[in-house]
């Protein structure tokens, strides 16, 4: 949280001087001990979450290639409707622990297109695909061992 503060104060200044980085700095040290006093967190919580960022990164990543594909799969049946489509409404069920990961895993289903998560209990997911084709593999997508890679800790528990 340290660094995006600082990234902050850097980015609405507009420039970078020693004098600058310093003050910076120090403003940013002190936002940042007063948010970690008002929000009940600390430097483990940071920690844990900067382990987490490449497969956050990676998340992210696998999201835009994802929703460019569908934009094109989608794209192409507007323009050749000799292809006829068949909706489908889908139920599959994941292994993934906590509410975070699966309320996430909706939202990459939903932010795809061609696909929409109507419902979400428990671990059962009830989603909307526009063609059969793009019902297969949602239980076992990236997006859920991304997923399962970030609920992981160290000490073998599940945490988001």
């Amino acid at each position: 949280m340290f660094l995006a503060f600082f990234l902050l104060w850097v980015i609405l200044n507009g420039r970078i001087t020693g004098e600058v980085a310093a003050l910076g700095a120090g403003i940013s040290a002190v936002c940042y001990v007063f948010f970690c006093r008002l929000c009940g967190t600390g430097l483990d919580l940071d920690l844990r979450l900067f382990k987490k960022l490449p497969a956050a990164v990676r998340l992210l990543g696998v999201l835009l290639i994802e929703i460019a594909k569908a934009n094109w799969r989608v794209i192409r049946w507007i323009y050749h409707p000799k292809h006829t489509l068949e909706p489908q409404i889908v139920q599959f069920e994941t292994d993934l622990h906590s509410e975070a990961a699966r309320v996430a895993l909706a939202q990459c289903i939903t932010l795809t297109p061609g696909t929409i998560t109507g419902r979400l209990e428990g671990n059962v997911y009830t989603v909307h695909c526009l063609d059969k084709s793009m019902a297969e593999g949602l239980d076992q997508s990236r997006f859920v061992e991304i997923l399962r890679e970030l609920e992981k800790t160290e000490g073998g528990k599940h945490d988001v």
